[in-house]
């Protein structure tokens, strides 16, 4: 049994934003995913950013608004969204006081041929 902590995680900016890329943990081995913390300060928000991954992203402290087409969708702590690839989006801070963070989780799309052969695709991404 392995624990990582956002708060003692090396972070550094990306995005217009902070980022604790997983890659950190020496002691992980290979994943089927990638991981990154995002912190964002309070009132920030990040660069607008486009990927090829898809995006499971769990807030772990305070609420994100995320914005993808004109659409924008709050999230509080505990919750999660999920976000197809190539799909651009910001997340917004609205908290005047306390920092977002956000655990991102990340991987790339089945494709057609490793769902007709019950693989799966798994990979890197965004380094």
């Amino acid at each position: 049994m392995r624990k990582y902590v956002s708060d003692t995680a090396q972070l550094t900016d990306e995005y217009g934003i902070q980022i604790g890329r997983w890659k950190q943990y020496r002691d992980l081995g290979p994943l089927p995913f990638d991981a990154m913390w995002c912190v964002i300060p309070p009132g920030a928000s990040s660069a607008e950013d486009v990927h090829p991954e898809v995006e499971f992203a769990v807030v772990t402290r305070g609420t994100a608004i995320y914005e993808a087409a004109g659409e924008k969708v709050e999230v509080p702590t505990g919750g999660v969204i999920l976000l197809d690839p190539e799909r651009s989006h910001v997340i917004h801070n609205p908290s005047p006081e306390v920092p977002l963070t956000i655990l991102s989780i990340y991987w790339m799309p089945r494709t057609a041929d490793a769902d007709a052969e019950g693989g799966r695709d798994a990979g890197a991404g965004r380094d």
